[in-house]
């Protein structure tokens, strides 16, 4: 193999701790926040933009595509 594939598994292979930005999302909001942006998310009537800039300004520097997911998936666990 070249050197960049070898520097690219080697890379892979470090897999850092990282926390779920879940996981952070949840401690940062507190009980009773996490419940409410969990109703957020199941609520089609808030766009994800929407939620993502109220949790922006609540302090939690979060992506878009992260909101889009966690969104996803709270409304996969509701409908089990």
């Amino acid at each position: 193999m070249g050197e960049l594939f070898d520097a690219i598994k080697s890379e892979a292979a470090k897999r850092p701790n990282v926390t779920s930005t879940e996981t952070r999302l949840e401690a940062h909001l507190g009980k009773e926040g996490w419940k409410d942006f969990q109703k957020a998310c199941l609520d089609r009537s808030f766009s994800t933009s929407v939620i993502c800039r109220v949790v922006k300004s609540s302090g939690f520097n979060v992506s878009y595509s992260a909101i889009q997911r966690i969104r996803v998936d709270i409304q996969k666990q509701a409908e089990q």
